[in-house]
Parts: structure tokens; sequence; C-alpha cells
């Protein structure tokens, strides 16, 4: 439905409800849709947001949003999620014991993904 923009606006009373769903993951890409088709912020943030402290697990997904959507749209709260993010020592996908190969690759790009939106220069490609 996000994909088709404002031509599914007639999917966002639905969408609206499926931001109180129980499943987590719906919750999100219910929150994604709704962005994509209205352009507004106001509702999908906070469930993007809450999902994001919720499962850490949905973070990719979430930043991929917000970097869409950009700060200005998304808001301080994001931001401060981003950094916080950035700035942590334990990273997201850390589980006592264990480790996938796809691990360091996922936080990877979850960090790269927290940089962009927040428009954090790396310094990589440039000159002094």
């Amino acid at each position: 439905l996000g994909r088709l923009g404002g031509e599914a606006a007639v999917a966002v009373p639905r969408l609206r409800a499926l931001l109180a769903h129980d499943e987590l993951w719906l919750r999100v890409d219910a929150a994604i849709a709704l962005w994509e088709i209205s352009g507004r912020t106001g509702e999908s943030v906070p469930v993007l947001l809450a999902a994001w402290e919720h499962n850490r697990h949905v973070r990719v997904r979430v930043a991929q949003c917000l970097v869409r959507m950009g700060l200005p749209g998304a808001g301080p709260d994001a931001a401060q999620v981003l950094r916080a993010e950035l700035l942590s020592v334990r990273r997201h996908n850390a589980m006592d014991g264990g480790y996938g190969s796809h691990d360091t690759y996922e936080d990877e790009k979850l960090l790269a993904l927290c940089r962009r939106a927040l428009g954090v220069d790396t310094g990589k490609g440039t000159t002094s």
C-alpha cells in the first residue's frame, strides 16, 4: 500500500486501526505504509519508536523508514533514539552466548542508517 502513495488513501482508516494491533511487525508495517500514503509522521513515528524500544530486531526496518522521512519530519524523539544507538557500547543484536554471521553486517547497516538519518558525516572519502 505504501508504494501506491496517495492512490491508497482509501486504506488509511484500516492502517490507523492496525497501529494498535498486538503483532509488533504488523504495527510497524502499518505505520510505515500510513506515512508513505499520507506523508504525515504524527501517527507513525510514535509507533515506530515504541517498536524500536520493544524489539531490537525491528531497528533496521525502522531506521530505513526514518532515513526516508528525514529528521525534520521524524522529529526530535527520533533523533534522540538514533543518537543513543550510535553511542551504545552494547550493540543492538548482541546476544549472550551466541552470534550469527550476519550480526556484524546487520549492525553496520543499522549504524550507517542512523548516521545517514542524522546527517552525520563519517569523513570517508573526504580530504582535508
